[in-house]
């Protein structure tokens, strides 16, 4: 990584690679998300219970939209083997000055879907897709994690303001603040920062953007009807000595019968899949 990388991190908390992942890979990539996306929600209609791995929101005007499915590289190839990928772990341990060893993993959707039958056991609050003004410290912190911890986003679609791509505030890294319980997470007191001063990340698809875990960022809502996807992995220097899959590992192993349950009653017909992800969107 070059140095002038180095020195905008330590200064702004973070640091965007366009395009570091070409279009045939951003491609895969996607069917990775789109075999996902289906696999949780028709597992979860088949055996009327919600995957604890997927946050789904119901829109004033009743729509319905994936906010994000977490964990997920037990699932698809392609999203597993970019998480262990040298492009992503090479400017890590530089950052971090240390190996990168693998703590958490989300697929941030922000997918509309349409009204599906049937999803009365689903936990649908009224809300949208945005996500509040926090910094991830936030959360790690009650597990005792390290505020060394780096998160790779990797773009899966073109991030703009129209799809609520996400926003950050420079140099918020410097000092955690401490945050307030809200509807849909936690998020720094009132004035703590000043929205004019978000900086909206716009970036092709196949960028890469590493942050800090203290830096305060946010989203708007995706307005623009498609998906806005992106990959975030999160990385724990490994110096930390934390362990293997602490964070993720306990909902994998949760969720995985009920989705081999669901595989074997597809496969012997008493179950047929109700949710399909067709090209640009959502069926």
């Amino acid at each position: 990584m070059p140095s002038h990388l180095l020195s905008t991190f330590e200064r702004d908390g973070y640091v965007v690679l366009p395009a570091v992942f070409d279009a045939d890979e951003v491609a895969a990539l996607r069917r990775d998300a789109d075999f996902i996306l289906e696999l949780i929600i028709n597992s979860s209609l088949a055996n009327e219970r919600q995957s604890r791995r997927l946050d789904i929101r119901r829109k004033t005007d009743g729509t319905m939209v994936v906010r994000k499915i977490q964990p997920i590289i037990d699932l698809a190839l392609h999203l597993a083997e970019a998480s262990a990928d040298d492009r992503l772990l090479k400017p890590m341990a530089v950052l971090m000055d240390d190996e990168p060893v693998l703590m958490e993993e989300k697929l941030n959707y922000k997918q509309p879907v349409p009204a599906l039958n049937g999803v009365e056991f689903f936990r649908t609050p009224a809300d949208d897709d945005r996500f509040p003004v926090h910094n991830d410290y936030a959360y790690y912190r009650y597990n005792d994690y390290p505020k060394e911890i780096i998160s790779s986003a990797l773009t899966l679609d073109a991030c703009s303001q129209h799809n609520g791509t996400i926003k950050v505030f420079p140099g918020s890294h410097k000092d955690h603040i401490e945050h307030l319980r809200v509807r849909n997470g936690l998020e720094v007191p009132p004035d703590t920062v000043d929205l004019a001063d978000a900086v909206p990340i716009d970036a092709p698809a196949g960028s890469v953007m590493f942050f800090h875990s203290c830096l305060i960022h946010t989203s708007s809502p995706n307005e623009s009807g498609a998906p806005r996807r992106m990959m975030i992995y999160s990385h724990y220097p490994k110096a930390a000595n934390m362990g293997y899959d602490i964070r993720n590992g306990p909902n994998r192993l949760r969720e995985s019968p009920w989705e081999w349950r669901y595989q074997r009653m597809k496969a012997s017909g008493e179950f047929v899949d109700r949710f399909h992800v067709q090209s640009g969107g959502a069926s």
